[in-house]
């Protein structure tokens, strides 16, 4: 027989304790009050004796008045006693969690409860405790990471910037054309610079206040996007097609942003590409659904790779170096701007053959 789940629970144990103890001191109480009736109480009639009888009684009276009082105090007292007992055996998992908490630092989210016993209430926030532990140590270290991974980005533009400008220094001979080189990978390390605090920004922030609303036109932002992406695709002898939109296609969200996730994924897919590839674009409506697909004919991206492949910083090619110019951002700006325009995205490659990209956004129906 299955034993129900309330009878595990912390309450119904309490309950049954006390009214146990409760039931305990109120037999007691009335086999006392018996026996001591029977001994104070008149054996026999006293007919010539009214007086006597009447006294009798007055006497008991006050006797079960006075056993009353001291039941009751006795029956609060080892009732509050047997309470506070109970409570401090049972509670005791919740001073571990107090204590726990006391010790706990960011550098120290090692430790948990690991609470053993019965499935009551206490085993749950033992648990719930330990999984918020599991949690934040897991947030703490992405942002550890995350920082790191920034300092190295940022590294990068500054040594070169110090290299150069040291070389210069050491130069008696430089030109002014040399400065002006010089200046020239200055200002190329600065607006790097600038472009990877602005990523980082937009990565960071937790809530869609930045975001400017307007209504999109699909068509129109591809255009947009094509005719900025197309010289980067001839200089990397890559074909870049955008197959046409034959209907309105709207969506509610910030053209910019929108544009930039579109882009990021353009500009993959052309640096990933081999000589003589070819990179579509494309959109079509599914439902109230808005799909944007960016397909390429590259290198193709591995299974395990596909898991992490809108990690802050992580590179599919281990071979570009961070001084390559790229910061390992792009594809996590594009998850950002998407979700944060309530959409999704997916992706299906096979290595060797190239990748979809594909960014489902809510279509917006005007009224």
């Amino acid at each position: 027989m299955k034993i129900p789940t309330f009878t595990k629970t912390i309450r119904f144990r309490l309950t049954l304790w006390y009214a146990a103890l409760l039931l305990l001191f109120v037999i007691l109480f009335i086999i006392g009050l018996n026996l001591t009736m029977d001994r104070f109480g008149p054996v026999g009639p006293f007919p010539h004796s009214p007086n006597i009888v009447r006294q009798i009684r007055i006497e008991n009276q006050e006797l079960l008045r006075n056993y009353s009082l001291i039941g009751l105090a006795g029956l609060i007292v080892f009732g509050a006693a047997g309470g506070y007992f109970l409570s401090r055996r049972m509670l005791k998992p919740v001073d571990r969690v107090s204590s726990l908490a006391a010790r706990i630092s960011s550098t120290n989210l090692k430790e948990r409860i690991n609470y053993q016993g019965p499935d009551d209430e206490m085993k749950r926030l033992a648990d719930t405790f330990d999984d918020m532990l599991e949690r934040l140590e897991g947030a703490f270290e992405t942002q550890k990471q995350f920082i790191q991974d920034a300092s190295h980005e940022l590294r990068t533009p500054i040594a070169i910037a110090q290299t150069n400008i040291e070389v210069a220094e050491m130069d008696g001979k430089a030109t002014a054309r040399d400065y002006k080189r010089l200046m020239e990978v200055l200002k190329m390390s600065l607006e790097r610079m600038n472009r990877l605090s602005d990523n980082l920004l937009l990565l960071s922030e937790g809530d869609q206040s930045q975001i400017k609303w307007s209504v999109v036109d699909t068509a129109a932002l591809l255009d947009e996007v094509a005719a900025e992406a197309n010289a980067k695709a001839i200089a990397a002898s890559v074909n870049l097609e955008l197959e046409p939109i034959l209907e309105e296609m709207l969506v509610m969200g910030d053209a910019l942003r929108l544009k930039q996730a579109i882009i990021n994924l353009v500009d993959n897919a052309i640096k990933y590409n081999r000589p003589g590839g070819t990179v579509k674009i494309s959109a079509r409506a599914k439902g109230s659904q808005l799909v944007l697909q960016v397909q390429d004919s590259g290198i193709g991206i591995s299974a395990a790779d596909q898991q992490r492949i809108f990690d802050r910083f992580y590179r599919v090619d281990k071979s570009r170096s961070r001084g390559g110019g790229g910061s390992g951002l792009g594809l996590a700006i594009v998850k950002k701007i998407v979700e944060d325009h309530s959409g999704t995205i997916s992706l299906e490659s096979t290595p060797g053959e190239g990748s979809i990209f594909r960014m489902c956004l809510p279509r917006h129906s005007p009224a």
